[in-house]
């Protein structure tokens, strides 16, 4: 035997040889079945012990210890049972092969330990174990050494006992918190990486642009999506260039002037800006820059968010010429003149106005009273006057002659004339009659042209939902209704699960139909006029639900997720087989904690989170210890 430090620190040695093998291993048997996984783990800690009880430490003459119990309670702690029973199982077979006077007290101190694990691990209830937890493990798993002390014979024990017992449950006290720290660290470090990707890839498959630029303007970060825009191969060709490698001089000097100013102001900014490229062709961006902070709060750079809005300023253009030609129109028209006495009798017309009127055409002559006129003509059907209202119609317009007026008129035939009237200095009128038909077409089609133009800025082109930045306009209105008026706001957050596999096995076009036909059951879900329904990114929506309290909220989710499920859409990429969502209900309590509409989105992302955990196809409302599992976790994995 060596001496006991040279013993402690094999001791400690193989502790950590085998914790380390299990970090650089681990990973590849990330496809196994968990139950599988964690048989693995518990026979690697059970190897463990073996090989600590093969290499004891000699606290003292003819007293010796080892470490056995660390890798037994680790093995359960973050194994689960299945991994501590086979290290337990293992560790104690072998203390029992060995045989000997502590043979006995071995096997229990081995069973103490398993238990201890297991214990912990359950008593996390799922959640992600803490320092304060290992430390508490480490605590326990000294404390069950002991146990195996306690069942040695009288005289053994009286003389083990003032040797080994604040030595050896030091040692395994601390064992266990190095490893049990060792583990922690590792499993926080794959959750960053694995967050990371994520976060990656839903800025790559943003349609938007977004970039990020230090403060000489040169790009730092940038998506697939901007380097479209850019006419770039790819992102990387942008990454320590600026604009004015991409863009016309004028362009990208723009573009820095606008960047300085919100650098200068320290505030966000959103813009329009115009956009030309070196082959010609042009276009219109809604922009929002944001600086871009260190942890000081000292800016570093800018945050940029460009929306295409090309489509919209053409329809912008398209309306205002629509609307000039509408005047010139009405300046240049050809108009039917008429004037009569202060008697109502016809004085002058000209052909036009006489055109105007086919079917009393041979009426409207100078010397007709305007009375016979407006009989002949309700007689005849020229205009849509009810019979049995016919005599107050005329008194009407009898009436408005003696006023300066300007009305509307539409005939049985369709037709619309505009009639300006003016009373003249003998008591009589002149009226202008001028046929606007075909400005009311173009008045229906700038109409048409203005729902056209709404639905582009406010509506997801695939789903027709609200996009995202109406969902925020929505959301920001209902919540400060809810705080004025002390009301409940609900806010569920659905993603469709697996859904990258779903595009990948059926292809973009299915997928594309998948999220219409999922959409149709969301935009359903909204029956009340203020519940809003938007595309909140990819395969993700969100459903406002205002005056709704987290009960109804999660009924209207349920109800959401079996209609999702009612319609069978096949998923060979699902273990379910079909398509199902999953749903995060967060709600925000007037009567409760002060809250933001940050911590709303949080607490419905979060609980999003925990359905996606929980095997997905399911619908979780927000717990306070879910904000745990989203600081280091992810729920966006597809």
């Amino acid at each position: 035997m060596g001496s006991p430090w040279s013993e402690l620190l094999a001791n400690l040695a193989v502790v950590a040889m085998f914790v380390s093998v299990w970090i650089h291993t681990h990973v590849w048997l990330d496809r196994w079945p968990a139950a599988a996984k964690a048989a693995a783990f518990g026979l690697l800690m059970g190897a463990g012990a073996i090989v600590l009880m093969l290499t004891p430490m000699q606290l003292q003459p003819g007293v010796f210890a080892d470490l056995r119990a660390t890798m037994i309670a680790v093995a359960g702690f973050f194994g689960g049972p299945v991994a501590g029973i086979v290290a337990g199982v293992m560790a104690g077979a072998f203390r029992t092969f060995e045989g000997g006077i502590g043979a006995f007290a071995g096997a229990v101190g081995i069973a103490a330990a398993m238990l201890v694990g297991v214990a912990g691990n359950l008593a996390l209830k799922g959640r992600r174990a803490t320092m304060i937890d290992i430390m508490i493990l480490g605590a326990a798993a000294a404390a069950a050494s002991l146990l195996g002390l306690s069942v040695l014979p009288r005289d053994v024990l009286q003389m083990v006992l003032p040797k080994v017992a604040l030595p050896s449950s030091l040692l395994i006290f601390v064992s266990v918190v190095l490893s049990g720290l060792t583990l922690y660290q590792e499993r926080r470090r794959l959750e960053a990486l694995q967050s990371r990707r994520i976060y990656k890839a839903v800025v790559e498959t943003l349609p938007d642009c977004l970039n990020v630029k230090d403060l000489d303007g040169r790009f730092i970060a940038a998506n697939p999506a901007t380097a479209e825009l850019m006419h770039a191969t790819d992102a990387k060709a942008l990454i320590g260039k600026t604009d004015f490698d991409f863009f016309p001089r004028g362009t990208a000097q723009g573009f820095r002037e606008d960047e300085l100013a919100v650098l200068a102001s320290g505030a966000s900014s959103t813009i329009e800006q115009r956009l030309h490229h070196e082959d010609g062709t042009d276009g219109w961006l809604a922009t929002l820059k944001a600086p871009f902070r260190d942890r000081s709060g000292a800016i570093i750079g800018l945050i940029t968010h460009n929306r295409d809005i090309t489509v919209r300023k053409q329809l912008e253009n398209e309306l205002a010429e629509s609307q000039a030609r509408l005047g010139d129109a009405l300046t240049h028209m050809a108009d039917g003149l008429v004037m009569f006495d202060p008697d109502g009798r016809l004085v002058l017309c000209n052909a036009r106005y006489r055109a105007m009127f086919p079917k009393t055409a041979d009426m409207r002559v100078p010397g007709a009273d305007y009375r016979d006129i407006l009989r002949a003509s309700a007689e005849r059907g020229e205009g849509t006057t009810p019979p049995d209202a016919v005599e107050d119609w005329i008194a009407g317009i009898m009436a408005a002659q003696k006023l300066v007026s300007h009305r509307q008129v539409q005939l049985a035939d369709g037709r619309w004339l505009d009639v300006r009237t003016r009373p003249t200095g003998d008591g009589g009128s002149l009226s202008v009659f001028s046929d606007i038909t075909e400005a009311k077409q173009v008045e229906a089609e700038l109409m048409a042209a203005n729902e056209k133009l709404n639905l582009l800025a406010h509506r997801d082109g695939l789903t027709e939902l609200l996009t995202r930045r109406a969902f925020d306009e929505a959301l920001a209105r209902e919540f400060a209704r809810a705080s004025r008026n002390a009301m409940p706001l609900s806010l569920l957050i659905i993603d469709v699960d697996w859904f990258k596999r779903f595009n990948d096995y059926y292809g973009h076009p299915a997928g594309d139909e998948c999220l219409r036909v999922v959409s149709r059951c969301i935009e359903a879900a909204a029956r009340r006029p203020a519940d809003a329904a938007a595309r909140y990114g990819g395969e993700e929506f969100a459903l406002i639900l205002p005056e709704t309290d987290a009960r109804g909220a999660f009924v209207i989710a349920e109800n959401l997720r079996s209609k999702v499920r009612d319609l069978a859409l096949g998923h060979a990429g699902s273990e379910k087989g079909i398509v199902t969502v999953s749903i995060g209900v967060g709600t925000f309590d007037a009567g409760g904690a002060a809250m933001e509409i940050a911590d709303l989105l949080n607490r419905a992302d979060e609980a999003l989170y925990g359905a996606k955990a929980a095997g997905r196809d399911r619908v979780h409302g927000w717990r306070p210890h879910l904000s745990d599992q989203r600081a280091t976790g992810s729920r966006r994995k597809t």
